[in-house]
């Protein structure tokens, strides 16, 4: 949760998101900002007077020194605006060093009657001690790409001696300048005997602020463009045919759609650390990683857009080429992605353990005189709670399985819970439930999650037991789910068959009325550990006349009815973790039926509910990233240079998507409801999982082709997890189904 986030702060950064539009206009001011172009300094001089009267270059100075009183948040707004927009003018930089300045120029700098650019950047990569120095008040040494440098009336200079304030027109200064291709231009400013004065503040501050802003500009500037494509893509024919009805560039759409979405969430992370006063190292970190996502997000959304505009995406006159030369120019700005990967891993996880979110062991926690109903506990006192009793419980042979477990192997923890009540969080109390809300249900997943429990036998509790609460009759209730809660009844799901994976609603599997039975025939396939089950809920085809989504109907039936053969098939990791079901004049009471005849769709539909956010859960590639970093040390290859890179640009990603993922677990806390946009947190996870496994197979050299656990390697089983991430894209429904969801409801693209 963002502490910073109150009423009072959400209403003053839609201010000033708003008071961007008296600069922009409603679409941006595209014509402005082609007039600038080729001109020295690349922006207008007079429409900074108009900034200064809207208060920006001070959002961030204090108010007794005559600014807002605002922060980064609003500033990050602001921003985020003006690059929607293209504005030249360099509101962020001058914003940022204001507070910076000594009283008389600030005076100036609110006034709008003058602008101070940082002046920061000595070496292409950024980093290491500047050369300037401060010396007897004569400031000597050059700093590098300064945006916009010949329109500056001052610079604050980063020196040996800390930073300083020089004025440009002082004698010393010089400026010589580079074309941009933006239109614009940056300078390279040598000071030579040029009197300076010391000002107060940390550089590091200063830095991490102008990445931050920056970032956000980057991030208004490629939204804007991903937009326009979306535009020219549903407005553009081609044999007669909308462009955007094509399945290859709805599926490109939305890969840049996660792109924007993982990166909505990691600048608002990087934001609270900054906002919420969160320490050196953890601030550092996430600004750093959020500098690198928006940067490599941007770079690949230019590439897209262009390409899937065609021949008109790479003209001049086109406005779209506006948007992609600002983002190349601004790109690596702020430091190159792979520098700001680099520091993330060393302030992050400079252990080199890959685990950044590790949590500690609970400890102690008093529950005395707390009420029975969990709902009503402080959240932190229920995760420890959860955690300490997960700990003392848990069995650690069981943690952390490379795939599937079986009944047998999992039937010890269903019971745990069973006994305790904890099997079914979600349910009502009434029937055997914890009765949680969406807030500690989310806790008690998670805790689960991080502590590595396998899944049990688990589709009774999360699918049948809700159908038949909301859709069954009270004798069904009163007959299934109890014995759900006691584990005497294990579920199987009947719903994929040949030719019907995951377009479900075409599937074939029938059954007809004959006087109080039904008589089913036809096959279901890729049913989870179908063997262990003793019922199976079954998806059928009651009217063959009807269209494919209606005329469906919902079964429940024992395995053991005669006519129903289960056949275990075995997967390329050699277990039998998927099963084929075949149903031959299988006879069913006609009270087997869940709901209404004919309705079945709706129903397998309305199952999709709460846990759907929990297929995409960071757990599984949190998971397997720690073994990345078990394995290298167990190779001896950590502390080589290409390994640390890599593995920092996966603990990124990894961060990034817990980003993501938490920004749908808040909604569910503030009781919204999740719409089909959920399935970028699976597709954006399990590619993830795949590739983390991707580099553990290129890692682990000749043993990438042993079957484990490998001895060598302390029970560490590469190859495994690689094939167990093989079928995390397609469980679920694939990702080029979840992606033609997203390009229909949540893109809104031409079908």
């Amino acid at each position: 949760m963002k502490k910073y986030l109150t009423e009072d702060r959400r209403s003053s950064i839609e201010l000033v998101r708003q008071s961007a539009k008296a600069i922009t206009g409603p679409a941006g001011d595209l014509q402005r900002v082609r007039d600038c172009r080729f001109k020295a300094p690349g922006y207008d001089r007079k429409i900074w007077a108009g900034i200064g009267a809207l208060g920006w270059p001070g959002l961030l100075v204090a108010e007794e020194n005559g600014g807002s009183g605002l922060g980064m948040a609003e500033l990050c707004a602001l921003v985020e605006e003006l690059g929607r927009g293209l504005v030249p003018e360099p509101v962020a930089a001058a914003a940022i060093a204001a507070p910076y300045l000594p009283s008389g120029q600030l005076e100036t700098v609110l006034a709008g009657q003058g602008i101070v650019l940082p002046a920061l950047i000595e070496t292409v990569t950024g980093d290491g001690a500047p050369a300037t120095s401060l010396a007897d008040g004569k400031l000597n040494g050059t700093k590098r790409f300064v945006i916009g440098a010949t329109g500056a009336d001052g610079f604050l200079v980063d020196t040996a001696s800390g930073l300083a304030f020089v004025k440009a027109d002082t004698s010393g200064v010089s400026i010589r300048t580079i074309p941009t291709r933006d239109g614009g231009e940056v300078g390279t400013v040598t000071f030579s005997e040029a009197a300076a004065s010391l000002v107060k503040g940390e550089v590091g501050t200063l830095r991490e602020r102008l990445w931050l802003a920056q970032s956000a500009y980057l991030f208004g500037a490629m939204s804007r463009l991903f937009e326009i494509t979306l535009e020219y893509l549903s407005t553009r024919k081609q044999f007669g045919t909308y462009i955007g009805s094509f399945q290859a560039l709805q599926h490109r759409a939305v890969d840049l759609k996660i792109q924007i979405s993982v990166s909505r969430a990691v600048l608002d992370d990087a934001i609270a650390a900054v906002e919420d006063g969160e320490n050196d190292a953890f601030r550092g970190a996430t600004i750093s990683r959020a500098t690198a996502r928006v940067a490599r997000a941007a770079m690949k959304i230019v590439q897209e857009c262009v390409q899937m505009h065609g021949a008109i995406g790479v003209t001049d006159e086109y406005d779209a080429g506006l948007f992609v030369r600002k983002i190349l120019t601004l790109v690596n700005h702020g430091g190159r992605p792979e520098d700001h990967l680099k520091r993330y891993f060393d302030l992050a996880l400079r252990d080199g353990s890959g685990d950044a979110d590790k949590a500690p062991a609970a400890g102690a926690v008093s529950t005395e005189n707390l009420p029975d109903d969990y709902n009503q506990w402080d959240d932190e006192i229920f995760r420890l709670h959860i955690r300490q009793w997960v700990e003392a419980n848990y069995p650690a042979e069981l943690r952390y399985p490379t795939h599937r477990l079986h009944r047998l192997q999992t039937k010890i923890w269903y019971d745990l819970l069973s006994h305790k009540g904890w099997l079914a969080p979600a349910w009502p109390r009434e029937y055997g439930g914890m009765g949680l809300g969406a807030a500690k249900r989310l806790i008690m997943i998670e805790e689960f999650e991080r502590h590595g429990c396998s899944r049990y036998s688990d589709q009774g509790v999360l699918m049948i037991g809700p159908l038949l609460m909301q859709f069954g009759t009270e004798q069904q209730r009163q007959f299934f789910l109890p014995k759900i809660i006691t584990g005497e009844h294990i579920w199987a799901q009947g719903y994929s068959e040949p030719g019907s994976g995951s377009d479900l609603a075409s599937l074939r599997t029938s059954a007809k009325l004959e006087g109080d039975n039904w008589i089913v025939n036809g096959q279901k396939i890729w049913t989870t550990l179908a063997q262990d089950c003793n019922w199976i809920y079954v998806l059928v085809r009651t009217d063959p006349n009807a269209k494919k989504q209606q005329g469906i109907s919902f079964l429940l039936m024992p395995l053991d009815t005669p006519g129903i053969t289960v056949r275990p098939i075995r997967t390329l990791g050699m277990t039998e973790e998927f099963c084929e079901v075949f149903f031959d004049n299988v006879r069913v009471p006609k009270d087997a039926m869940v709901g209404e005849l004919n309705k079945g769709w709706q129903m397998a539909k309305a199952l999709l509910g709460f846990e759907r956010i929990f297929v995409g859960a960071p757990a599984q590639s949190r998971n397997a990233l720690n073994r990345l970093g078990l394995l290298v040390e167990q190779l001896g290859i950590a502390d080589r240079e290409d390994v640390r890179a890599r593995r920092a640009e996966l603990a990124a990603d990894l961060a990034d998507h817990a980003a993501l993922y938490e920004s749908f677990a808040d909604k569910l806390r503030k009781g919204e409801v999740i719409g089909p946009e959920v399935s970028m947190l699976k597709i954006n996870q399990t590619e993830l999982f795949k590739s983390i496994c991707a580099s553990a197979i290129s890692l682990a050299g000749q043993y990438a082709g042993m079957a484990g656990p490998i001895e060598e390697l302390d029970g560490l089983d590469p190859s495994g997890l690689w094939i167990q991430s093989l079928q995390s894209t397609i469980y679920g429904g694939t990702s080029e189904i979840q992606r033609n969801i997203l390009a229909k409801n949540v893109l809104g693209m031409p079908g």
